[in-house]
Parts: C-alpha cells; structure tokens; sequence
C-alpha cells in the first residue's frame, strides 16, 4: 500500500540525512523554519515505511514578485523507489494543500545538474543562479498553482 500524508518535522530528519546531507548527524538535518506553523512537511508511505518526504515553507524569494509564495525544500525520495512516480505524486498532494492555503507559487533551488528532475514535476527554470561552495551553480526554479 503507498500513502502520502502530512507529517511532523521530525520525521523528514532521517530521510534527508540519507538523501541529502549524508555527511551530517540527524540534528543537523533539520531546517530553520521547520516548527513554523505554516510549514507543511508531506511524506510519502509504503506500507509503514517513510520512502519519501518534502517539506514547503511560507516564504518569499527577493527575485520573484509573486506574493503567498511556498519554497520547497528538502525533497527526498529513498533511492531504493526512485523512478516510480513518488516525487511527483508527493508533489500532487502538496500542491493540494497549498492551494488550499491560497499558495499561488512554489519555488526552489537546485543544483544545475537537477534542473531536468524539477521540470519533469513542471518547474521552470529561471535566469537567476549562484554559486554554493558545497553544492556548485545552482538555479532558482518556479511553479504557478
């Protein structure tokens, strides 16, 4: 059985520290606006196994003009059920609760080398990029709800 529900911040910790930040402990996995209570952490569940989470932060980017703008970060998708449709239907759900919420635009940034992956979830790439020591040349990416 697959499901997708909104869950606590805690509980994107583990999967983040495996997907994204491999090289830090699970404290330093969480997120400065994590317990914010417009922040919507959504996981992804096969049978009773967290296999997927994103979180979405009410935040505005200084590049964009739109307002009530969600940035989404912390996407990840356990590599073992990679390529089966999981990000893009925990994508689905969020955008759900999102537009509930009145969002009327989602962002994020990403490494060039994933610009493809976030167009796939119908992500557009923008002229806006910059350099992260850590991560490389990154870009700023938006969707409409």
């Amino acid at each position: 059985m697959f499901e997708i529900k909104q869950i606590e911040a805690e509980h994107t910790y583990t999967l983040r520290q495996k997907v994204l930040m491999p090289d830090h402990s699970i404290q330093e996995c969480g997120y400065t606006r994590d317990k914010k209570k417009e922040t919507l952490h959504i996981g992804a569940f096969k049978e009773e196994t967290l296999i997927g989470t994103a979180s979405f932060f009410k935040e505005t980017h200084e590049k964009l003009k739109q307002k009530n703008g969600y940035r989404m970060r912390g996407l990840a998708i356990d590599p073992d059920h990679r390529n089966q449709l999981r990000g893009q239907t925990l994508l689905l759900f969020a955008e759900n609760k999102l537009t509930q919420l009145d969002a009327s635009m989602l962002w994020c940034t990403t490494s060039v080398n994933n610009v493809e992956y976030y167009q796939h979830l119908g992500f557009k790439e923008t002229d806006h990029r910059f350099h992260l020591p850590s991560k490389g040349l990154n870009v700023l990416m938006v969707k409409p709800l």
